[in-house]
């Protein structure tokens, strides 16, 4: 993003550091085009709160998916981690999952709901129907943005 741009790196700490305070966001934003010179910060501000994972959050999710993987070969997870090593993206599919995929692949619903868990990341379920017509689950996500390279890389996986 253009404004994203026009940030130096103190800037980006400082709007950081005043969100982790508990300064509001529109004082942190208003902060920020006092000091820069009037770029809009919202976007950067928005963003570094939805990778923000608490400490051994990521990491916690990880075990857990590899206790499950040990359980079962066929539980399947992958995550997607940005260029500074913050959690992205996260697929998980149920080993019974995938074998009702395999059966019932013909019609799949990808739906998002928006902000619903205290990272801002949105869940991302995959639905397929079954011969009876009846929604079968198939697999779920938690995405950091609901835009074509987030759901690129889930249905890639």
């Amino acid at each position: 993003m253009p404004a994203h741009r026009q940030l130096n790196v103190h800037m980006k700490r400082q709007l950081e550091a005043n969100d982790i305070a508990g300064i509001k966001p529109c004082k942190n934003v208003r902060i920020c085009e006092v000091q820069s010179g009037g770029p809009d910060c919202r976007n950067f501000v928005d963003q570094r709160r939805r990778l923000r994972l608490g400490d051994g959050d990521a990491e916690a999710i990880r075990q857990l998916f590899c206790r499950l993987q040990l359980k079962d070969g066929n539980f399947f997870y992958s995550m997607d981690l940005d260029e500074d090593g913050r959690l992205r993206n996260v697929l998980w599919i149920h080993p019974r999952c995938r074998a009702t995929y395999e059966e019932f692949h013909d019609v799949l619903s990808f739906d998002t709901t928006y902000l619903v868990n205290r990272y801002k990341m949105s869940f991302a379920s995959i639905v397929g129907v079954n011969h009876h017509r009846h929604s079968i689950f198939l697999g779920c996500a938690l995405v950091t943005h609901e835009d074509a390279e987030s759901f690129r890389w889930i249905f890639q996986n």
